[in-house]
């Protein structure tokens, strides 16, 4: 999490300027993600095409899948704008979870399972390809552009 402050999570505000790389595809992250302002890509990798899953706006939470099931991240986050992030810590989440009635986690642990089959079973019938919009297609450049923030991102 080179691009990320370091410390907790907290609500206020996070601010990242447009390109920069929030979180890798596969990468280990602690983090649930609320975009209070601005605009980001969920890209998915393969090999050294990219592929667009979702343009998030405000008021949607990223990496909720990764966080409760405590597994990497199946995709990488990109600011397309300037960007604001209320940072939610994985361990304040899974708190207020395992609160609650005994039922509620092995509840969230199936939602996650639903939604991650949801998603392959869309990736691997490629039914997005007949949803392509603006906000789904990337020119050569700005492929090239988050081609290369990823390979920095994940050098550092």
């Amino acid at each position: 999490m080179v691009n990320l402050p370091l410390g907790k999570g907290t609500d206020a505000p996070i601010a990242f300027k447009a390109g920069t790389v929030i979180f890798s595809q596969g990468e280990n992250s602690k983090f649930l993600y609320l975009v209070k302002k601005g605009q980001l890509h969920l890209i998915k990798t393969t090999g050294p095409h990219l592929s667009i899953l979702k343009l998030c706006n405000e008021k949607e939470f990223l990496n909720e899948i990764s966080v409760l099931t405590n597994k990497p991240t199946e995709y990488a986050a990109i600011a397309k704008t300037d960007i604001e992030l209320v940072l939610v810590e994985q361990k304040d989440i899974l708190s207020i979870i395992k609160g609650g009635p005994s039922w509620v986690p092995e509840m969230f642990e199936t939602l996650c399972e639903r939604l991650k089959a949801t998603e392959e079973i869309i990736l691997e019938h490629n039914l997005l390809a007949g949803e392509k919009d603006i906000d789904t297609v990337l020119s050569k450049d700005d492929e090239k552009k988050y081609l290369n923030a990823l390979a920095t991102y994940k050098k550092e």
